[in-house]
C-alpha cells in the first residue's frame, strides 16, 4: 500500500525544455543529469521518461547507470511513456512492440511504477480487439513491477472510464487520469468515483484558461498552465482523488509554448510550487502566472 502523501512526478514534458511534441522527436536539449538534479532539487519525488527521448538516452547510458543517478537523488516515483499502436497491425504494430519491450525492460531496471498507453486517434477498432491487445501488453509487463495504464483522451477511441475499463477487462493495470483530458472530455466526479480504486494507476495535474483561442489539439500541446493558475480546479480534483482512496504520486505535466521556453530551473520551480499548493488543497502559492504562449489562449 502506497503512503498517503503528496509525492509529485515531474513528467517528461514539464522538464524537457524547448521541444515541441509534434514538431520535434521529443528529445530534450537538457542533459539527463541536469533534469534529475533540477527535479530533485525542487522537491519532486520522481520524473518521467518519454519513449523517443529514452531511446536517445540509452545510446549513452546503461539502465543501471540511470537507476543509480535516480537513486542518488532520491527519485523513486518513475513513469515511462507513451506507448501507441499497441492495438495496430503490420509494421505499426512491429514498431510498437519493439517500443513496448524497451519501455518495460527499462522500467523494470529503474523501478518505474507505470507505463502510459495512448488509445487509437482518428481510427476505430473493435472493443474486443482493443481488450485482447491490452491484455497482451499487461502480459508482457507481468512481473516487471511496471503497471500499464491507458490515459483517457477525449480525442481518442478510449475517451471515458466505462470504455477504458472494458478494454482493461480482467488484465492487470488500469486507467491514467490527467485533469486536462478528464475535464475537457466531460468526465465528472461521479464518473471518477465509479472507477474501482485499484484501476486508477496514476493521476496528473495542470491547468487551463477558459474559452480557448485554438482548437483542442493545439491547446493541448501548446497552452497548458501550471496547476492552480487556470479554471480547472486542480486542488478540487486532487481532493476528490484522495477522498476515493488514491494514494499514489501525482504527475505534473505542463505542455505549453511558454513553459518550454523557460530556463530549466525556473520551469521546474514553477511546476513544483504550483503543484504542491494544489496538492495541499490551497491553489497556487507562488504568485506567478505563465501567459498562454504562441497562438493565443488555452483550453
Amino acid at each position: 500500500m502506497e503512503r498517503r502523501e503528496n509525492r509529485l512526478i515531474a513528467c517528461h514534458w514539464t522538464i524537457a525544455g524547448n521541444q515541441h511534441p509534434l514538431r520535434s522527436d521529443g528529445t530534450s536539449p537538457h542533459s539527463l543529469p541536469d533534469r534529475i538534479r533540477a527535479a530533485a532539487g525542487a522537491g519532486f519525488s520522481g520524473i518521467g521518461f518519454l519513449h523517443s527521448d529514452l531511446a536517445r538516452l540509452l545510446e549513452r547510458y546503461r539502465p543501471a547507470e540511470i537507476a543509480r543517478m535516480l537513486g542518488d537523488h532520491g527519485l523513486t516515483d518513475i513513469e515511462v511513456e507513451c506507448l501507441g499502436d499497441w492495438f495496430a497491425v503490420g509494421e505499426r504494430r512491429r514498431q510498437s512492440d519493439a517500443m513496448r519491450h524497451m519501455l518495460i525492460e527499462f522500467g523494470a531496471a529503474v523501478g518505474a511504477r507505470h507505463l502510459k498507453l495512448m488509445g487509437p486517434i482518428g481510427e476505430e477498432w473493435p472493443l474486443e480487439h482493443l481488450a485482447e491487445c491490452y491484455a497482451g501488453v499487461a502480459g508482457d509487463a507481468r512481473g516487471s513491477g511496471v503497471r500499464p495504464a491507458i490515459e483517457l483522451l477525449p480525442f481518442s477511441g478510449i475517451a471515458d472510464p466505462a470504455t477504458g475499463l472494458k478494454v482493461v477487462g480482467g488484465a492487470d493495470g488500469g486507467l491514467y487520469l490527467d485533469i486536462w483530458h478528464v475535464r475537457h472530455g466531460g468526465i465528472d466526479d461521479d464518473q471518477i468515483r465509479a472507477i474501482p480504486i485499484d484501476r486508477i494507476v496514476g493521476i496528473e495535474i495542470n491547468d487551463a484558461i477558459p474559452n480557448p483561442a485554438r482548437d483542442m489539439m493545439d491547446a493541448t500541446i501548446g497552452d497548458r498552465l501550471p496547476p492552480g493558475h487556470g479554471a480547472l480546479d486542480t486542488a478540487g480534483f486532487v481532493r476528490t482523488m484522495r477522498e476515493i482512496g488514491y494514494a499514489g504520486p501525482i504527475g505534473v505535466e505542463i505542455i505549453a509554448d511558454a513553459h518550454r521556453a523557460l530556463p530549466l530551473d525556473e520551469a521546474v520551480r514553477i511546476a513544483f510550487t504550483s503543484a504542491t499548493a494544489c496538492a495541499a488543497g490551497s491553489g497556487s502559492d507562488d504568485g506567478e502566472a505563465i501567459e498562454a504562449g504562441g497562438g493565443g489562449g488555452g483550453a
